[in-house]
């Protein structure tokens, strides 16, 4: 099985602890169809774990799994598959008035 860490920031440091990459069209797509990730990564023969690290941005799945996936959800796998990138919570600072601020 292919398999990928998330991505590595500019400095080399694990994307991680800096910014993620996650898929919310997958999350979205494993919400709205009421698939529960261990029945989803037993249909596409994983570890429920690993299919959560996965939807969590952790892992980087491999263009067969992301293709077992999306037929699995009957759907795309390049519209299940888009990334988004948030900052981590380590990168969130209080602000003067109590609002949280990006460092």
């Amino acid at each position: 099985m292919e398999e990928m860490d998330a991505p590595k920031g500019q400095d080399g440091s694990s994307a991680a602890t800096k910014e993620r990459f996650i898929y919310p069209n997958l999350k979205l797509r494993v919400y709205t169809t009421g698939m529960r990730q261990n029945r989803l990564a037993k249909m596409v023969g994983i570890d429920e774990a690993y299919l959560s690290r996965i939807i969590n941005g952790v892992r980087v799945p491999g263009k067969q799994m992301q293709q077992q996936i999306a037929q699995a959800l009957g759907c795309d796998p390049d519209w299940l598959f888009q990334q988004a990138a948030v900052q981590a919570p380590s990168q969130i600072h209080a602000g003067m008035n109590g609002e949280a601020k990006l460092s």
